[in-house]
């Protein structure tokens, strides 16, 4: 009940013609905020969803590079073996005898898979950014607008005040 408008001083019908004219444009004006506000706020709950991917992009990354580290230590080591000396892969609790050259071919492709999943997270992670500058840019941008609406309306409601200045 903030934007509600006091009650007309007498009942004439000029007042009662004045009030219901104020009124209704004081209606107009809470439904044009009232909008403004419904597109501020869907805005905002884009704005926190696009964040919210964006944090759980931010820890698949840092995953996938913990991976990729990995993968790469295991390829180093692979390839400081002798070529004839016995690799074992742990599958659940049992180890079984692989060959050399298989097992590195199983772990550079799996660094292939990995390197492509960080490009596109971080692509992903790029849009997002995108995406996130442009909310905030439009959340701001009204409600600049609103201020503004705000200030001229107040200007408008108080004539007298600006002749005293």
């Amino acid at each position: 009940p903030r934007n509600r408008l006091p009650p007309p001083p007498a009942f004439d019908e000029d007042s009662q013609q004045r009030n219901n004219t104020d009124t209704h444009r004081g209606r107009k004006g809470i439904v044009m905020a009232s909008a403004v506000q419904q597109r501020m706020e869907a805005e905002g709950k884009a704005f926190q969803a696009a964040q919210t991917e964006h944090t759980k992009m931010v820890n698949t990354h840092a995953k996938l590079i913990g991976q990729y580290n990995e993968n790469d230590m295991v390829l180093k080591e692979l390839l400081l073996v002798e070529d004839d000396a016995k690799v074992y892969k742990l599958i659940g609790p049992v180890l079984l005898n692989q060959d050399l050259d298989e097992a590195k071919t199983n772990v550079e492709k799996r660094l292939q898979y990995i390197g492509d999943e960080i490009k596109r997270t971080n692509t992903h992670m790029e849009e997002l950014d995108k995406t996130m500058q442009e909310k905030k840019a439009k959340i701001i941008q009204m409600q600049q607008a609103a201020q503004e609406a705000m200030q001229k309306k107040q200007m408008a409601a108080a004539p007298g005040m600006q002749q005293k200045a």
